[in-house]
């Protein structure tokens, strides 16, 4: 069995937050190791200031945020991983 190696450097990898959605309650804050969160400015329809990402170049894409937010679907986290190479075909013995 082949063994295809993933490089651990991901590329063009981001953090959306769907401030429609957030609470503002800071979990995401809190918990971001990277510092690249921090409650904004501007109140949502709901009247809640919500998060947003402060330093996206600090982000690592660690998936923390996503895991302690408590309002599903306000934090999107997208990772391209680059292509895996092709696997040859395996010939059939007839």
């Amino acid at each position: 069995m082949d063994v295809i190696k993933i490089p651990r450097k991901e590329t063009h990898s981001n953090v959306t937050i769907n401030a429609g959605l957030c609470k503002g309650c800071g979990l995401c804050v809190k918990n971001c190791p990277k510092d690249a969160l921090k409650i904004g400015d501007t109140i949502n329809l709901l009247g809640y200031k919500s998060a947003v990402v402060a330093n996206p170049k600090n982000c690592s894409c660690c998936g923390s945020c996503y895991y302690m937010c408590p309002e599903p679907a306000a934090i999107s986290i997208k990772r391209n991983l680059p292509a895996l190479p092709a696997k040859p075909k395996e010939k059939r013995a007839a």
